[in-house]
């Protein structure tokens, strides 16, 4: 009988939540950005006009981004291969085309990965070694800085989850050799570097601490690349749009509405400039977090760059304490966090099945639990990396019905 109890204070205490009014600010310029947790509120309010490239920290992944959103331009030097590196002068931004930017439908696609080909191996940057399990650099960049310098560049190679390269200006002067040893950071979604200072800069929160975020970006505005500002939600988080609702603030019919995993599901054009900026009265989001929360977001005010201040309304709509405790009666995982194998017990009232993700969204581990009173399973953990991963239990409608947080060290 406790347990209904608490479950009912739970479910009462979830929806007390009431509908609240957020004031939020990117400074004069849009010169910071936002990261944004729809339980917690602002997370990290942080410069963005100091850094140029990002590297992903994830060991699978070799992504690499640029702040093109504030105005760095990528290029690749189409003249030759790595050995013309000394070919490059003070005049070949004269002859550069075909400038690349990051996608805004995935994080997972930056703009030094535009160049990827089919063949499995190529990673825009660099070609992926099977004797060496390193990416060895096949490609050099020609990049403006933040700060409008500009440089050559090669990304050497990935080893290990550590980034060598190295840059120049585009005489040859200023050479520096360096590398990132990104999986320093496997808590973090990128981690970000200046060429003009030779600088490190750890600016994200950790990457399941936040939902949205609120920056500059490039996205397509009429068939041409365009600096915008908007919303970009995280890896693993769903949004829904709802559009043409005459009453917002009083709309749930959640269920109208398809939730997707492109980032810029949110975007920029719930407001346009009209002599002032205007928000759009009639639509509202649907952010879906990862305990599988739905809140409703709101936009109300845009001042524009004179402040960049934003204003919205979130509400929670929705709960997965609601449906929990039908299938579930009991559910642990244990030891966490942990270095060693992982023990789950679980007593559930029909068949689920067990999936686990990594923080980025891939199927790591899949199986189906029958329906008992109090088992247990032991699942070995070599093969996975340390990291932040997310347990989730499905009925057999592949609805989530309960989400664990589980970390390997």
């Amino acid at each position: 009988m406790k347990k209904y109890i608490l479950f009912i204070l739970i479910y009462i205490t979830s929806f007390n939540i009431q509908s609240q009014n957020q004031s939020i600010s990117m400074n004069s310029g849009y010169d910071n950005q936002i990261f944004y947790s729809m339980q917690n509120g602002e997370m990290v309010n942080i410069q963005n006009d100091n850094w140029d490239i990002a590297f992903s920290t994830d060991a699978f992944s070799s992504t690499i981004r640029i702040n093109d959103g504030k105005g760095v331009q990528l290029y690749t030097y189409h003249l030759g291969d790595t050995t013309d590196w000394n070919m490059i002068n003070t005049s070949t931004p004269n002859i550069l085309y075909n400038q690349m930017y990051n996608s805004d439908i995935t994080w997972e696609t930056g703009a030094f990965d535009i160049n990827t080909t089919s063949s499995g191996f190529d990673y825009g940057w660099g070609v992926y070694n099977l004797q060496t399990h390193h990416i060895v650099g096949d490609s050099i960049f020609i990049i403006q800085t933040i700060n409008g310098n500009w440089k050559k560049l090669w990304i050497e190679s990935k080893q290990s989850g550590e980034y060598f390269f190295k840059y120049s200006n585009l005489d040859g002067t200023g050479l520096v050799n360096t590398s990132i040893q990104s999986s320093n950071y496997n808590n973090k979604r990128f981690i970000y570097y200046s060429l003009d200072q030779d600088l490190l800069h750890d600016r994200e929160p950790d990457l399941s601490s936040w939902d949205i975020t609120f920056t500059k970006y490039i996205t397509p505005v009429q068939g041409m690349p365009y600096p915008v500002t908007g919303v970009l939600s995280n890896v693993g988080i769903k949004v829904a749009k709802a559009m043409n609702i005459s009453d917002p603030f009083n709309y749930i019919d959640v269920s109208s509405h398809v939730f997707l995993d492109d980032i810029n599901t949110i975007g920029y054009d719930w407001k346009t400039y009209q002599g002032t900026y205007i928000v759009d009265n009639n639509r509202c989001y649907f952010v879906k977090d990862y305990n599988n929360n739905i809140w409703r977001v709101i936009f109300t005010v845009f001042e524009g760059t004179s402040t960049g201040n934003i204003e919205f309304n979130t509400e929670l709509v929705s709960t997965s304490n609601s449906v929990k405790t039908d299938i579930i009666r009991n559910f642990e995982i244990y030891p966490n966090p942990t270095s060693t194998d992982v023990n789950i017990v679980y007593e559930f009232t029909e068949m689920v099945t067990l999936q686990i993700n990594d923080i980025h969204g891939r199927l790591i581990y899949n199986t189906n639990l029958e329906d008992h009173q109090f088992a247990s399973i032991t699942l070995p953990i070599y093969n996975f990396e340390d990291g932040v991963y997310i347990v989730s239990i499905m009925d057999k409608d592949n609805n989530n019905q309960h989400i664990e947080k589980l970390i390997i060290h």
